[in-house]
């Protein structure tokens, strides 16, 4: 059984809500700014085919729906942009120019891919759009991490449709279950993965646009686009 489906069994078996995303205060520790490894989702090329799923999912009044320009594939979580960092999940702006010097190098020999999207699946914070690539996002996570000294993350990599925010241990209701069932074998459609950007998430407000600090191409893509990093 492979990631997604071991996902979705523990969600059903389990029936578990959680408060999840960014907006989440106890994930916040206090912090304003969190730096992470994106792959750009270019959602709005899929409005077609979300609205269903996003139709579907309104009803239910803990859930909270992606726009498309938040959309996105997070690779990794970089940390909590601070000028001292003082605990593992900070990160100084001189830590980040390192990490892009790295991943420019490391990414030079890295082959763009086709990124599948299909069916809707959940954690108990989320409900998400599975991404299939025969592995590649996983080496690419790979090469990220060793390349930059970061932490492999842990679980598949997803492109999320809506954040759970409802109290930690919340029954997750029957009709949601259903609901995310009726979508488990739904095609999306299909994006090129030709750059990785690093950007910056301002954590007050709810669905911010994302700073594109850095656009980091694969392979032989090309970006003219300089460090935002400062």
């Amino acid at each position: 059984m492979g990631g997604y489906d071991l996902a979705w069994a523990r969600f059903v078996r389990e029936r578990r809500l959680e408060f999840g995303g960014h907006m989440d205060p106890s994930w916040q520790g206090g912090h304003r700014l969190s730096a992470s490894l994106v792959v750009p989702a270019q959602a709005s090329r899929f409005d077609e085919r979300l609205e269903p799923l996003r139709e579907a999912l309104r009803p239910f009044p803990f859930v909270s729906l992606h726009p498309d320009h938040f959309m996105h594939i997070t690779l990794i979580l970089l940390g909590f942009l601070v000028d001292e960092p003082g605990k593992e999940n900070e990160i100084s702006r001189e830590r980040l120019r390192e990490i892009e010097e790295r991943a420019r190098a490391a990414l030079s020999e890295f082959p763009a891919f086709p990124v599948t999207l299909a069916n809707l699946n959940a954690f108990p914070g989320a409900a998400f759009i599975e991404v299939h690539d025969g592995g590649m996002l996983d080496r690419l996570r790979d090469a990220l991490s060793v390349s930059c000294g970061l932490k492999t993350p842990h679980g598949p990599a997803h492109l999320t449709l809506a954040y759970f925010q409802a109290p930690d241990g919340t029954d997750a209701p029957e009709e949601l279950i259903s609901t995310i069932a009726r979508y488990r074998n739904w095609p999306i459609g299909e994006i090129m993965v030709e750059n990785v950007e690093m950007t910056l998430l301002d954590l007050r407000s709810e669905y911010p646009e994302a700073k594109t600090l850095s656009r980091i191409p694969l392979g032989t893509a090309f970006s003219g686009q300089r460090s935002a990093i400062s």
